[in-house]
């Protein structure tokens, strides 16, 4: 089974983006993290996908997950 790209846009001071990295990580998951304060270039690629709010995820460029959702992970996460 091919392992999932998995993306998780942060920004700088938000509880609900360390909670999700927090939940991720305890879980063993592989994701890449891409900080929108830090770097503007990852805050363009989520308002091209017409998303203006952290933390989203997206899976695999098929599902995006905005917000701590953490009904809606388990059901996509491998």
């Amino acid at each position: 089974m091919k392992q999932q790209q998995i993306d998780v846009y942060v920004s700088d001071n938000c509880t609900e983006c360390d909670q999700l990295v927090q939940y991720l990580t305890q879980r063993n998951i592989s994701f890449q993290i891409k900080n929108t304060t830090v770097n503007k270039e990852n805050l363009w690629q989520l308002q091209q996908e017409n998303i203006y709010i952290t933390p989203t995820v997206i899976i695999d460029n098929d599902y995006r997950i905005i917000g701590f959702q953490e009904s809606k992970l388990k059901q996509l996460l491998r």
